[in-house]
């Protein structure tokens, strides 16, 4: 009996409990939801953005991919494309960048902020990957002040001072902007700088091969192809040399007393013969040693003298690659300090901009 009382009282407790609490719509749920949602839409996307400023590409992308996933439909979509492409050039995935650049393209018109800045982006990443065939290509006949600036950039990875030169100046005079006019001027005294850059003289390098085995490749700053050159036509006139005092040695003919040695002809005939005999003990009045050292000389100086050949040409057709690697380090030298990337000041998307 106390049993069922107990029960009596708790089921009226909580029904009391419930009779408190206001009555939820379904239209009050969904709202409340939504505006969680919501909540949790403007924390993944700030997130996102300070992971890419502070650097953290990895996790950016991480965020990016979720936020795509929760949120396929999203306005923000082309601006999260484009920043998963950044956080991919930034890591140097070139690939994968221009993956995501013409994703944005494709769903973007051509006026949009996103648009351009995912276009010049594309572009960057293929100088940044070397490919300056197609940047090349996309840029002709163009009358945008960036895409002649990269366009300059491609004419001096190809070492085309001149085209450079005028790329420059189309950019700089579409630009119109003394900002740029001071940014252009380093690339123009880099152009000029080409011709001073120290070159090797073909000639003298044939000259100094002549002199020393290797001496070309010495001159040239290869020591281990000059030290390789040397050492080897060394060993091979040592080597020619050994072979010339063991043949002599085992043909020698006279010893301390000609006495004791027992004279041998060539062609040496009973009877009538050239040879001039003298003496009791019938010796040879002259003698003469014969020695087949050449078979044994012979390789040796024929390899040694084709390396040693050998070594004076290519040092002579390789000076010209030389001087060019010379030109291009220094182009990359200024184009490190004088990077494109300065250049790149173009507007583009901010994620907490456009979420506000």
């Amino acid at each position: 009996m106390r049993y069922i009382i107990i029960k009596l009282l708790v089921g009226l407790t909580f029904s009391f409990v419930l009779s408190q609490q206001p009555y939820r719509s379904v239209e009050h749920i969904q709202e409340e939801w939504t505006d969680y949602t919501s909540y949790q839409r403007e924390e993944m996307v700030s997130f996102c953005d300070f992971l890419f400023r502070e650097g953290q590409y990895e996790r950016c992308l991480l965020t990016s991919f979720q936020l795509l996933y929760k949120f396929p439909t999203d306005p923000l979509k082309p601006a999260i494309l484009y920043y998963i492409g950044r956080c991919y050039e930034e890591m140097k995935n070139y690939t994968l960048a221009h993956r995501y650049y013409r994703q944005v393209l494709e769903i973007e018109t051509n006026t949009s902020i996103t648009y351009k800045a995912a276009s010049y982006r594309d572009l960057y990443v293929n100088l940044l990957d070397e490919d300056v065939d197609e940047l090349m290509k996309v840029t002709e006949n163009s009358r945008d002040p960036y895409l002649m600036t990269f366009r300059g950039y491609g004419f001096m990875n190809r070492l085309q001072w001149k085209e450079a030169r005028v790329s420059f100046i189309s950019a700089q005079e579409l630009f119109n902007h003394s900002h740029y006019n001071k940014l252009m001027m380093p690339l123009y005294q880099a152009i000029e700088n080409v011709s001073s850059v120290p070159k090797h003289n073909r000639y003298i390098v044939f000259l100094s091969g002549l002199v020393i085995p290797g001496g070309g490749q010495f001159l040239l700053k290869e020591w281990d192809k000059g030290q390789g050159v040397l050492t080897s036509v060394g060993l091979l006139t040592m080597i020619a040399t050994w072979g010339k005092v063991k043949t002599m040695v085992g043909s020698k003919r006279v010893m301390d007393s000609e006495g004791s040695n027992i004279p041998l002809f060539e062609n040496f005939k009973q009877g009538t013969n050239s040879v001039s005999l003298s003496g009791r003990d019938r010796i040879p009045s002259t003698l003469k040693t014969s020695s087949s050292s050449f078979k044994y000389t012979i390789p040796p100086i024929t390899f040694g003298m084709g390396i040693f050949i050998g070594s004076i040409w290519k040092s002579y057709v390789d000076t010209q690659k030389i001087n060019e690697s010379l030109i291009e380090y220094y182009i990359q030298e200024r184009i490190n300090k004088i990077s494109l990337e300065r250049f790149l000041d173009f507007p583009e998307p901010s994620l907490v901009l456009i979420q506000e």
